[in-house]
């Protein structure tokens, strides 16, 4: 039987615009290509984790518009469950720069994933409670995060957050986090420590003292680094795939991640595992692209 995996969450239209190289201050430049992709960062996570065999049921909003009913279908497509998912006001949109090298640049406008409340959250409380794991991103209101997350810690459900976009997190909040991934910019904020390769340690040591289960840190090429409450921690490479889009790589990799803890597998297992995912998705254009079925094979052979 497939785990259960309840994402709370953004969902957006992304608008991408290929160009020459990232725009600067002042400039104005004419792009090479336009794409409209599905994404939002809880979507693209959702997408993922369905793609690779968990049952996935989704919380929050999306417009009463063209571009919110093409975000429910699309969810629907991979059997995600949209019960959960209002409509109001205008759906989400990230207009992003893809450069020739792969290197993007986001400009969110948050539209409908803002008016996710604590009250919405109540009202999918029965979903939360009765999933395996809760996974988060923060692209919507703090306040809905920390009432999904209050109501999932009670329930036993584990706790999942990628903490992106970058914000302050309260220590109420980490203490009751299983399983955090920041980036190198995120660990910093969140830490209080430069960001350094040299002291990436001490930095997750004192997310793991306020009470965080494990941190995962993405290094981008270069790989990640795990930090467990037990003391376990490690560099773990990543395979070198020649990137074509690297939008949606943290939120394969978070997706991914979950599917393979659920199904049991070792922490360093999981990781190479939701890295090769990841790897593939940055071959591909758009944040959500098809993962062949291989994918979802080897993660029940985990």
């Amino acid at each position: 039987m497939s785990k259960r995996i309840v994402v709370v969450g953004s969902i957006n239209m992304d608008l991408v615009y290929e160009v020459p190289s990232i725009v600067k201050e002042g400039q104005t430049i004419q792009t090479t290509d336009h794409h409209l992709f599905f994404g939002g960062k809880g979507s693209n996570q959702a997408m993922t984790a369905a793609q690779l065999g968990a049952d996935v049921a989704f919380v929050g909003s999306v417009g009463e518009d063209g571009y919110g009913q093409q975000a429910i279908f699309n969810l629907e497509g991979q059997h995600v469950d949209t019960t959960y998912i209002h409509q109001q006001g205008l759906t989400g949109q990230a207009i992003i720069q893809l450069s020739h090298t792969a290197e993007n640049s986001i400009l969110l406008y948050p539209g409908a994933n803002f008016n996710v409340t604590p009250a919405q959250i109540d009202e999918a409380s029965d979903v939360i409670e009765r999933s395996d794991m809760l996974l988060l991103q923060l692209e919507i209101p703090l306040p809905a995060i920390e009432r999904a997350i209050d109501i999932a810690y009670a329930s036993n459900t584990q706790i999942f957050l990628n903490p992106a976009p970058s914000q302050p997190l309260s220590d109420d909040m980490l203490m009751k986090i299983d399983y955090l991934t920041p980036n190198c910019t995120e660990l910093e904020s969140l830490s209080g420590i430069p960001f350094d390769e040299d002291n990436l340690s001490e930095a997750c040591e004192i997310l793991i003292n306020k009470g965080v289960g494990c941190v995962i840190v993405t290094l981008g090429k270069k790989g990640s680094y795990y930090f467990t409450r037990n003391g376990q921690q490690g560099y773990l490479s990543s395979n070198k795939m020649r990137p074509v889009d690297t939008t949606g790589a943290g939120d394969a990799f978070s997706g991914a991640l979950a599917v393979a803890l659920l199904n049991g597998a070792e922490l360093e297992e999981a990781i190479h595992y939701a890295s090769d995912v990841a790897g593939y998705v940055v071959t591909q254009k758009g944040a959500q692209p098809e993962i062949p079925s291989s994918y979802r094979y080897l993660a029940h052979q985990l």
